[in-house]
């Protein structure tokens, strides 16, 4: 087959592409489709991509686009192939608009009975002023990835930090702000391979050790604990933890992957407080896949495939057998 990939080039070091994939990643894919034995070829996101993709004619299209613009834009690319009548890997349009917006995300769990954050949406600093906030909370871009706007001081303990903080985002980021409950205790990552429809494979449980991290960063896995201080050695993976509680992230992870339709490939976070209660903090349809130890540019999802026995052309192997069992091809 002739399998196209598709996604915007990191090129610069902004926190705005901190999800667009560097070179050795794209390197990596590309040695991966190859050694499953397809023919390769590169498809940079632009505007001109669907004359692009007339032009090259991909049987299959591995999708890793976060889109130009716009608050649905992880969704630009999967409407441009399904108008074009080509088969992709990964979420379709809607999965890809609902799991980037944090905000619907959590009301289609909470409907499903997952346990999520208690939460607000605010787009102008007045609309916080008579909500009932439960301090202390975490203020998140509410369409956003890859911990884009998140650090330690998001986390506010009183009405004037969030009066601060929450004009500050909406300034820069110029959208509405996610304002959550923040949850103090241990967080877990979870990646999955496969079908809804089965099989779905859950990767080993991924544990951020925060015991492990600089005080500074007060137990928030945000920008500065992914790029000034990543290290393997903060992570456990396989988690360090009961059965019991193994059990119920994977139940919960295979019960999200279902309600939210995301196929092929997720990566899904959680916390757990104090009384060992798990809460669903967000989903990534496209998961990061660097793994440049060199570079320390470490993604958690092929780093937990790798935990699962899969080396890194496997694992590019197996999504697209996940595509191809999808489309019947």
């Amino acid at each position: 087959m002739r399998i196209a990939l598709i996604l915007n080039t990191r090129l610069g070091e902004s926190e705005f592409e901190v999800e667009y994939d560097p070179p050795h990643t794209i390197e990596l894919i590309k040695r991966g489709i190859e050694d499953a034995g397809h023919e390769y070829v590169f498809i940079e996101a632009k505007e001109d991509v669907i004359e692009t993709l007339k032009e090259l004619k991909p049987d299959l299209v591995l999708n890793r686009s976060e889109g130009i613009r716009g608050e649905s834009r992880e969704s630009h690319i999967p409407a441009i192939l399904e108008m074009l009548g080509i088969p992709y890997i990964g979420a379709n349009i809607l999965s890809t608009a609902v799991c980037l917006n944090k905000a619907w995300t959590k009301k289609i769990l909470a409907y499903h009975g997952i346990r999520t954050a208690a939460f607000h949406v605010f787009r102008a600093v007045e609309e916080s002023e008579s909500a009932d906030i439960p301090f202390p909370v975490i203020l998140k871009p509410n369409e956003e990835g890859s911990s884009v706007g998140i650090n330690e001081d998001n986390v506010v303990r009183n009405r004037d930090e969030l009066r601060r903080k929450l004009g500050e985002m909406i300034e820069l980021y110029q959208q509405s702000i996610l304002v959550e409950q923040f949850i103090e205790g241990r967080e877990f990552s979870v990646g999955v391979l496969g079908s809804p429809e089965g099989p779905l494979e859950v990767f080993p449980i991924l544990e951020i050790d925060f015991t492990r991290l600089p005080p500074e960063v007060m137990g928030v896995y945000g920008q500065r604990a992914k790029t000034i201080f990543e290290d393997l050695d903060n992570y456990v993976c396989p988690a360090q933890i009961p059965d019991t509680l193994r059990e119920e992230i994977e139940r919960l992870t295979l019960d999200i992957c279902q309600v939210l339709e995301v196929p092929d490939f997720a990566r899904i976070d959680y916390r757990m407080n104090e009384k060992d209660e798990v809460f669903f903090l967000e989903i990534n349809p496209l998961p990061g896949m660097d793994f440049d130890l060199e570079e320390k540019d470490i993604s958690f999802y092929p780093y937990m495939a790798m935990k699962a026995g899969y080396t890194y052309s496997q694992l590019i192997e197996r999504l697209i057998q996940s595509a191809c069992s999808r489309y019947g091809m």
